[in-house]
């Protein structure tokens, strides 16, 4: 999606920051991005001991957990998983630190992204 969006010229990729202009505004709104995983199934009849199927890690909190992560598939202990990759995207304000949205920025944010899907057939 994001190399879709970037092609188009709608977005801005700066190291970790996506930087997306929001629509009806004169502002944008700069979401570091965070590869991360979606823990999808239990590979074979193991039981998930480690509590984290349905739940999404990044990459820092899978090395925190000891994991072992290639492509879609991690090993925690002596459990497998296969998972779904992709990005967590937090707000940053201007220093770089987390920030919370307002919700009219949240709602305009939502607007923005939703329409940018639409306009590369996603």
């Amino acid at each position: 999606m994001v190399d879709a969006w970037m092609s188009m010229g709608k977005v801005e990729l700066d190291r970790d920051l996506l930087r997306v202009p929001l629509v009806g505004a004169s502002n944008r709104v700069d979401l570091f991005i965070n590869p991360a995983v979606f823990f999808d199934k239990v590979d074979g009849s193991d039981p998930d001991e480690n509590n984290v199927l349905g739940r999404v890690k990044t990459t820092q909190e899978l090395a925190q957990m000891g994991a072992e992560h290639y492509e879609t598939a991690v090993i925690v202990g002596d459990a497998a998983y296969t998972v779904k990759p992709g990005f967590v995207a937090s707000a940053v304000g201007p220093n770089g630190s987390e920030t919370a949205l307002d919700a009219a920025t949240w709602g305009r944010l939502l607007a923005t992204l939703e329409g940018l899907s639409r306009a590369a057939g996603i």
